[in-house]
């Protein structure tokens, strides 16, 4: 078991995949920069990489003034 905390950097995530040996990384794609040196790390030693799609976000209501949130915002639980 590894336990660490970010920001990790280029270096240390090659030698972590040259020491562990590691040949498959499987991540989610989290939308966010956290794992690009890990990312780098794997292609740059030719490890595959199995990146998990994000699920599709929600359909949500939207609205665009505060007045249209208000109106809204007074119809929720009259369906109930």
């Amino acid at each position: 078991m590894l336990l660490a905390r970010g920001p990790f950097t280029l270096e240390g995530e090659t030698a972590l995949l040259r020491e562990r040996a590691i040949d498959t990384l499987v991540c989610k794609n989290s939308g966010g920069s956290a794992t690009d040196a890990k990312l780098a790390a794997a292609r740059a030693l030719g490890v595959r990489v199995i990146l998990q799609r994000r699920p599709p976000r929600p359909a949500v209501p939207v609205v665009a003034t505060e007045a249209e949130a208000r109106v809204w915002l007074a119809g929720l639980g009259r369906d109930r």
